[in-house]
């Protein structure tokens, strides 16, 4: 008997993706197929298994993927073939999110189903732009209400005297019917002069804040030609916005930036946390180490151990490369004949720990010219020092042949199925604190990467990247002041200009 699969019903948030709940990254993380509308920003979709299938049915304004029905009849269907399937939906999936009507399909077939909430957007877009939907000086009362209504709604008119009497309303898809919502508002009561402000693309780097006044925002929107989508809020608590704006000002408000990670999930204090708190729209670029089989350097270094002399870690990661490769190719280390030499404490602990200890330990970023001085070498001697730069042989007149060769390298992590949705993201800047994230910004990146305009954080980094050939790229430390003061300079410098086309987030969904 075939097992019958599930749906999980999640809420994706307003469109910052860190707004996700816990619980629905965790079923994010379990999915066989997530279905996934137009408004779920597509960075949730690296939480997914690299073999979980992922299924776009999005829906704009007279353009819809998938009809309703054919949704409904999707989910059913994966679920029937004994699949956890998780419908992934903007905002909070109760709140005009037809997650009703879906479960009800569900229901009817027998399918099990579980629904995780979501932030709606209706709340989160106007915090975002200082506006708190209750305060005590100003309501005590919100009512929310789509500005779209339905063929099955069509003959049923709001109560817009009720409406009207409410002092903060929210309005959701309202944007092409605002005039009508005006006239109707201000036929039924509520003063020409009531704030209002619209909020397009709320919690994203691409959001923006519209004000005026009920008697005239239909015409301001015109002008400004302000589209969906956004949320409407209507009533006095708009004017706290005024003292409480604090998203839009941030210093890297409006900049996309690609920066590298090993662990995107896991942020911490790393360099993209630090982005993300000034403002700037972060897009992960995950990236993990090279397969050492397929990497030529590796294959020769293997075999050529049993002929060195000197075996020279020039850093941590090279260590750990070096170890991968041994295990992947089930290389014995007591193979290991030659004398270990390590630049900088951590290298040294990273061989120590795997039971090769260095006997002679030099500076980090020592410059290897003087490793090669202090090394006590005799003629015809082989060295073989494994190093993030380029690979190469210097014979010395001595008779010393030293070889650099590279242990492994870091990539771009392009296996992920939601790769080609984050490849045609645009941004302004990469950006890495790391010299071995270099090479995976340069593939995500593409044609064209010398060009690109990075943030390198740290001189080793900076270093590294002029050595690629990188030709517009600017340093700075650690540190949040640093970054933004350093971006900032680069922009006025380079002229590198801000996306701040939130479309170019969505529109290749479904392709």
């Amino acid at each position: 008997m075939r097992k019958t699969g599930s749906v999980m019903f999640v809420g994706a948030g307003p469109g910052d993706p860190k707004l996700l709940t816990i619980k629905g990254r965790e079923a994010i993380k379990r999915a066989d197929v997530v279905v996934y509308d137009r408004l779920a920003n597509p960075l949730l979709l690296a939480h997914a298994r690299t073999d979980a299938r992922l299924i776009y049915v999005g829906k704009e304004a007279d353009r819809h993927s998938l009809p309703q029905e054919e949704i409904n009849r999707l989910l059913v269907r994966e679920a029937h073939q004994g699949r956890l399937v998780v419908r992934l939906k903007g905002g909070d999936p109760s709140i005009f999110g037809r997650v009703g009507e879906e479960a009800e399909a569900c229901r009817k077939e027998g399918i099990p189903f579980d629904i995780v909430p979501g932030i709606t957007s209706g709340v989160a877009a106007p915090l975002y732009a200082g506006i708190p939907l209750t305060h005590r000086e100003y309501n005590s009362a919100v009512a929310f209400l789509t500005g779209h209504q339905c063929e099955q709604n069509a003959g049923r008119e709001l109560d817009w005297a009720a409406l009207a009497a409410v002092e903060t309303l929210v309005i959701y898809m309202g944007v092409k019917n605002l005039p009508f919502i005006r006239e109707r508002l201000l036929a039924h009561g509520k003063a020409a002069d009531t704030p209002v402000a619209l909020v397009r693309w709320g919690t994203l780097s691409e959001q923006q804040t519209l004000v005026g006044v009920l008697s005239t925002i239909d015409r301001q929107a015109a002008e400004a030609k302000f589209s969906a989508p956004a949320i409407i809020v209507i009533g006095e608590v708009v004017r706290l916005r005024d003292t409480l704006e604090w998203y839009e000002s941030k210093p890297l408000f409006g900049l996309t930036v690609a920066a590298a990670a090993d662990d995107p999930a896991e942020q911490g204090e790393s360099l993209l946390a630090e982005l993300e708190s000034l403002g700037a729209d972060v897009l992960p670029v995950a990236v993990a180490a090279r397969a050492a089989g397929a990497d030529e350097d590796a294959v020769r270094l293997i075999d050529e151990l049993e002929e060195c002399r000197w075996l020279v870690f020039a850093d941590e990661r090279q260590a750990d490369f070096f170890f991968r490769t041994l295990r992947e190719r089930r290389i014995d280390i007591r193979r290991i004949k030659a004398r270990i030499a390590a630049l900088g404490e951590r290298t040294a602990q990273a061989l120590e720990s795997r039971g090769l200890p260095a006997e002679r330990l030099f500076a980090a970023n020592e410059p290897l010219a003087a490793v090669y001085r202090n090394l006590p070498l005799a003629p015809g001697d082989r060295v073989l020092c494994l190093s993030a730069g380029p690979s190469g042989i210097v014979a010395y007149p001595d008779g010393v042949v030293w070889r650099t060769a590279s242990a492994g390298r870091l990539a771009w992590g392009d296996s992920h199925p939601v790769a080609p949705l984050l490849r045609a993201r645009t941004f302004d800047w990469l950006a890495a604190d790391d010299p071995y994230h270099l090479e995976a910004l340069a593939q995500f990146a593409g044609e064209g990467w010398q060009d690109r305009p990075l943030l390198c954080v740290g001189e080793e980094t900076a270093a590294r990247a002029r050595s690629m050939g990188w030709r517009q790229a600017v340093s700075c430390e650690r540190g949040t002041s640093a970054l933004a003061e350093e971006l900032q300079r680069g922009i006025r410098a380079l002229g590198v200009r801000t996306a701040q086309h939130a479309e170019h987030l969505y529109q290749h969904h479904g392709r």
